[in-house]
This record gives structure tokens, C-alpha cells and sequence, in this order.
């Protein structure tokens, strides 16, 4: 299967995709040299800027892109990509969120060592969103490996040495907890009444605003975690991707052909949720889309090189691959593509129809593939 032959617009970001959002009917992407740029979904082209480095993460509030980029943190103006402010943390900017209860952003940095290949200082920083000013800045040893709220507080899930969760306060008091599991935490996500985290030994820990328990354990680390309908989507170091309830319990699981890169959870297609599973390989790499309810493949689509990010919304999904190609992909069309390549399976895959006065047979996919090129070098004229 071709991704463009069911891809709602085909983009060029011009390097490496580091970062993709999707607000308000426009798609953000940023790249590993630092370009920002922006399409509305309908195709067109907004606006693209210059920034410092690559852009780690991003989230858009009030007219405005707040992103990572680099040693910096930045507020881009959304209507015309000039940016707002500039504030410059130390090592490399890594992850941003929003205290909506004072108008703050929270971010996370940290120093890498290359000489011993291990991040020697982290530190988070409170910043007013409006003026770029730094509140306060609170230092530690461990490298943050997600970052959430809880009641105006940071709440850190640490790598190693220490693990554990930590949080501090709008003033900056700094307090540890256990998370049920000394391993270090590698990754996490806000579930509706709890937040899970993944640990290096592949255990699942639960913090539900005041202790921790252990939830489940599995034989490899613990890559990518994912909230579903009914309970948790896991992406182990060996390729292994699981479904698990909330009680742990598995669901299914899928062996990738490959590394996983990110698993997530997305758009609903024939009235069923989705998850987007994407993994490298030597060459190239991969995507796969199932039902996340039983793991039943919808699609799967493979690339010459790998990919590089992903992004969902209720109606798109927006993936980049490493040569800086973005696909964006609407639940509509998406839906309607899969039911006529279903049909062209069921009838051979070929139409009877011949071009006119040549007698060539022409496979519908030949066909809607010329068709799509077609279009995307008009949109893009």
C-alpha cells in the first residue's frame, strides 16, 4: 500500500520532521535544523520561519505556537510565525506544558555529557506565557522523561540515578515519591484519573495523586505508552506492541517487523478507535494501523526511509518520514480509500475499462495514483 494513495495532502518540509501538531484546523511542523512551518488542512501554506535548532515539542494556546527549540524556548505568533519572546534554558529544551490556572508554562531541560553519554543536570523552569518572564527555576540530577500537572505542580517522572516521581511546587519546593518500582522511568502518560508510566525493567507503575502501586511487568523496557478506551497501549524496546486493560490484563499484542518508534492512539474508522504504530527498519520503515480494541489490522504502509514523527487529531492523522515528506490523513477519505482497495482486492484489482484507443488494462491504483500526483503539483503551483 501507498500512504499517498490515501493521504488528504503530501508536503515537503525541506529536512529532517522533529515535531508535528495539529490545532485548529492547521497542521505545525518543525524540523531537526529548525524550520517551523505551517498549513491550514485545506493545503495552503501559511507561513514558515527560520528558528534556532530542533524543535523538540510544541502546543498552541491563545493565537500562539509555544515550542522547544533548541537551547530555547519560544512563543511564535500563530497568524504569521513571527515570534513573541525567546527565553534561554541550559543544555537542550525538551518538554512543555501549560498551567492554565496562571497563565505559566512549564518546561523541561536538561545537560547531556557526551564524554560519559549520560545527561549530568536537568532543571525546570516556570515562565509567564504572556511576557517570556523566568518565575523560578529549580535544579536536579535526573533527566525528566515526562512531565504533566497536578494541582499547579510539575509532577516529573525522573530517569536514573534516582527514578521516582518528583514535584515542585509554584514557589519551587521540590518533593520525591516512589513509583512502586525503583527502575527508572522512561516514559509516561495522563491517564482520566490516574498518570501510568513505563520503567526501564518494563514495569507499569500507577501515581494516583497520592501513592503509587505496581501494575504489571513486562520482559522488555517500556518505549511508548498510550491511553485507550479501555486502559493502556504499550511500546516495548523489542518491537512488541500490547494492549492492556486497566487492570493489566492483556488485550493483544503485535510483533513489528522492526524497532517501535511511537505508538499512539487516533481517529475512529468504521465506528472502531485506531492506534498508529510506527517502527524503523535497516532501511526505511514502517506503519501500521489497527483496531485498538482487538489489534486487527486496517492498513499498513512502508517507506524508504524512517519515520520520524506523528500527530493525531479526532479527524487527521499527520506522520513525517526522515526525507522530509508529511502526510496528512483525514478519517473520511481514509475510510472511503480503504473501502474501494477492499472492493479492488475482492475483483482482481483491475478495471476492464480501456484507454481510449490504446486497449491498455490500467490497475485502479495506477490510475488514482497519476490522479493524486496530478493534484498535489496543482496545490503546490
Amino acid at each position: 500500500m501507498q500512504i499517498e494513495d490515501y493521504a488528504w495532502m503530501v508536503r515537503d518540509l525541506g529536512e529532517r520532521p522533529s515535531s508535528l501538531h495539529l490545532a485548529d484546523e492547521h497542521l505545525y511542523a518543525g524540523g531537526w535544523d529548525g524550520r517551523l512551518t505551517c498549513w491550514h488542512v485545506d493545503g495552503e501554506q501559511r507561513w514558515t520561519v527560520q528558528l534556532p535548532d530542533r524543535i523538540q515539542e510544541m502546543a498552541r494556546r491563545d493565537g500562539a505556537i509555544f515550542l522547544t527549540s533548541g537551547l530555547f524556548v519560544m512563543r511564535v505568533n500563530s497568524a504569521d510565525g513571527s515570534v513573541d519572546w525567546q527565553v534561554m534554558t541550559e543544555g537542550s529544551a525538551d518538554s512543555i506544558i501549560f498551567d492554565s490556572g496562571n497563565d505559566h508554562i512549564l518546561v523541561t531541560s536538561s545537560v547531556y555529557d557526551i564524554e560519559h553519554g549520560d545527561f549530568m543536570e536537568s532543571a525546570c523552569w516556570r515562565i509567564d506565557s504572556t511576557s517570556g518572564e523566568i518565575l523560578n527555576v529549580q535544579r536536579f540530577s535526573e533527566r525528566p522523561w515526562h512531565l504533566s500537572l497536578q494541582d499547579g505542580k510539575f509532577r516529573l517522572g525522573l530517569g536514573r540515578p534516582r527514578g521516582g516521581l518528583l514535584l515542585v511546587s509554584e514557589n519551587g519546593d521540590m518533593e520525591w515519591n516512589e513509583l512502586g518500582d525503583e527502575s527508572p522511568v522512561t516514559c509516561g502518560v495522563d491517564g482520566r484519573s490516574s498518570q501510568m508510566y513505563g520503567h526501564a525493567n518494563g514495569s507499569i507503575s500507577r501515581w494516583n495523586g497520592t501513592s503509587a502501586n505496581l501494575v504489571t511487568t513486562r520482559e522488555h523496557p517500556v518505549e511508548t505508552i498510550a491511553c485507550t478506551p479501555d486502559g493502556l497501549l504499550l511500546g516495548l524496546e523489542n518491537g512488541i506492541v500490547e494492549a492492556l486493560t486497566e487492570t493489566g490484563e492483556e488485550s493483544w499484542s503485535r510483533q513489528l517487523e522492526g524497532p517501535i518508534i511511537d505508538a499512539v492512539v487516533g481517529m475512529t474508522i468504521a465506528g472502531s478507535t485506531t492506534a498508529w504504530l510506527q517502527y524503523r527498519l535497516a532501511m526505511g520503515g514502517g506503519l501500521v494501523v489497527c483496531n485498538v480494541l482487538d489489534g486487527s489490522e486496517i492498513a499498513e504502509f512502508k517507506f524508504n526511509c524512517s519515520p520520524t514523527a506523528i500527530a493525531t487529531s479526532e479527524q487527521f492523522s499527520v506522520v513525517a518520514t526522515e526525507n522530509g515528506d508529511i502526510f496528512l490523513i483525514e478519517a473520511g477519505l481514509f475510510q472511503r480509500r480503504l473501502s474501494v482497495a477492499v472492493d479492488g482486492e475482492k475483483s482482481g484489482g483491475e478495471t476492464e475499462a480501456e484507454s481510449e484507443g490504446a486497449g491498455d488494462l490500467v490497475t485502479v491504483a495506477e490510475k488514482r495514483r497519476e490522479m493524486m500526483a496530478k493534484l498535489r503539483r496543482l496545490r503546490g503551483e
